[in-house]
């Protein structure tokens, strides 16, 4: 697996991104997704952004499902997708 750096800029004021922080840095870790990049899947894991304040949610391969309010630390989420998608490919 090739090593992730992860640089977050913080938005200017007034200014939303969301999370595409984490949407970049699963794309980054080949995690593909939709048209809108709010729902990006690999190795049988899904996370989704759900609403505009932020929260979003992971599907796992085993069933678990994680709700990720929106103060949620970025690379919390994003170490929780990369795990499950890893733990998938390593019991295939």
């Amino acid at each position: 697996m090739p090593d992730l750096h992860l640089i977050i800029t913080e938005p200017e004021p007034g200014e939303w991104w969301g999370r595409l922080d984490v949407t970049e840095a699963l794309e980054a870790a080949g995690w593909t997704g939709d048209e809108s990049r709010t729902v990006l899947r690999k190795n049988g894991a899904l996370w989704a952004l759900t609403n505009e304040t932020g929260e979003s949610g992971l599907d796992c391969p085993n069933g678990a499902v994680i709700e990720f309010p929106s103060n949620t630390p970025t690379v919390v989420i994003i170490a929780a997708c990369l795990a499950a998608a890893e733990t998938q490919s390593a019991e295939s």
